[in-house]
């Protein structure tokens, strides 16, 4: 599924097969960057976020992590034995929220995102208001496997 088709369907309790595996949309926010542009991401049932990247043309499916990596952050590192290199640093604000509050509206938080060979996904991120971290790690998905019920 593209993201432009996705995000016309997305909506919070509505169902997502990601893989084969199918999720509860419990939160939808829209995330604007500093630059203008935006991101979604969802969160899901089983403690999954969903993000999109609508100029990549690809979905992260990820998991809330504790990590030990601390600022600043190197632009290669080693996580769950895996080498990841660092992609690009950005901050955005939630400014539209739809579902449960889970992240509220305003909130905002900077992010350092990184990628490994396999396909693995890290993102190191810290809130604005809180300064707490807020890391996530996954994978980035074949399109094909997203379908939104």
């Amino acid at each position: 599924m593209k993201v432009s088709d996705f995000r016309e369907k997305i909506k919070p309790y509505s169902k997502l097969s990601i893989e084969g595996r199918d999720f509860l949309i419990k939160e939808v926010v829209k995330f604007r960057f500093d630059d203008g542009t935006f991101y979604m991401k969802l969160f899901l049932s089983d403690d999954y976020v969903l993000a999109d990247d609508l100029n990549e043309n690809m979905f992260l499916l990820v998991k809330e992590v504790k990590t030990d990596i601390i600022q600043p952050f190197p632009k290669e590192l080693i996580f769950d034995v895996k080498k990841f290199k660092f992609l690009y640093n950005a901050h955005a604000v939630a400014e539209e929220i739809q579902g449960e509050e889970i992240f509220k509206k305003g909130d905002g938080e900077r992010f350092w995102d990184y990628k490994s060979e396999d396909g693995s996904y890290l993102s190191l991120g810290v809130k604005d208001k809180t300064k707490k971290r807020l890391d996530f790690y996954g994978q980035i998905l074949d399109n094909k496997t997203v379908q939104v019920y």
